[in-house]
């Protein structure tokens, strides 16, 4: 999955360049390589604006039209857009901003997962960067994780942390009690870093310690590639022991994630809700 998200802006910003943008990366993220960095030739008047950075190509694409999604129910559940800002409603344009690989990529899971880091790394730094350049920014989309963060937010965040991942901006961190309390939680997103994502389906646990959980394993593999095998254990409980499944999702169709299972622990069935009776999908999104 290629590094992607979107900046959805009031209005296309005709004044943002190839070069402007080159400039103010190189000033903002000293780790740059100057020599690297270069803007390409523009193939035309609708064409994306790209910027090459080695290998690597970023390509930003503006649309003038809204994305037409719900960002209200969105924002509402995005733990980086702060609950006093109302979402964006009134927003008329959206740029695409990816970075891609023209050439060969690498073979085998951990080279795919390094590069996929980097993609991620060298995007942020390209939004952060335009966001400085631009007052037409007023959230940043992340569809993998399909959860806005504030600019100002996300700037700050990408100056403080880079080139180290920015784990909460680019995944979506979930937890919430099903209805008889059992907690679940999830992650979303961890796919555009060439990972499995991570899944509670039922846990015994606290909130707290449910999120630390999903939170850990992200970041275990985060630091080791895609390395927890289907029935790997990762640690126990007072009463159980902890077992990764590669398990289809409860929460995406078509979806293989780390299903996190309490070995020794009893839960309760719960009659499925009536308007989905084919499959359980007790995962909610709780701050």
């Amino acid at each position: 999955m290629p590094s992607l998200a979107m900046l959805f802006q009031t209005e296309l910003d005709p004044t943002l360049t190839g070069e402007q943008l080159v400039a103010r990366m190189l000033a903002d993220f000293p780790d740059l390589d100057p020599s690297l960095l270069s803007t390409e030739p523009s193939a035309g008047a609708d064409a994306p604006l790209t910027l090459g950075y080695g290998e690597q190509m970023i390509a930003l694409l503006g649309v003038p039209a809204p994305v037409g999604d719900d960002l209200t129910e969105i924002a509402a559940f995005s733990r980086l857009w702060p609950t006093d800002v109302p979402a964006p409603s009134d927003y008329a344009a959206h740029t695409i901003v990816t970075v891609l690989r023209p050439g060969e990529a690498g073979s085998g899971q951990s080279a795919v997962h390094v590069e996929s880091i980097s993609d991620a790394v060298l995007l942020s730094k390209a939004i952060a960067s335009a966001i400085a350049l631009s007052d037409s920014i007023v959230a940043v989309y992340f569809g993998s994780a399909n959860h806005l963060v504030a600019p100002a937010m996300f700037r700050d965040m990408a100056i403080e942390t880079l080139p180290q991942p920015m784990l909460p901006a680019w995944v979506a961190l979930n937890i919430a009690p099903r209805p008889d309390g059992i907690m679940t939680g999830h992650t979303r997103g961890l796919d555009m870093l060439g990972l499995m994502d991570v899944e509670i389906v039922a846990s015994h646990e606290s909130a707290e310690e449910t999120f630390g959980r999903i939170v850990n394993t992200a970041i275990y593999q985060l630091e080791n590639g895609p390395v927890i095998g289907d029935g790997d254990t990762l640690g126990a409980t007072a009463a159980a022991e902890v077992v990764a499944h590669h398990a289809a999702s409860q929460v995406e169709i078509d979806k293989t994630v780390l299903s996190l299972e309490f070995v020794g622990e009893e839960f309760p069935e719960l009659e499925p809700p009536a308007d989905q009776p084919q499959k359980r999908r007790w995962f909610g999104r709780k701050r």
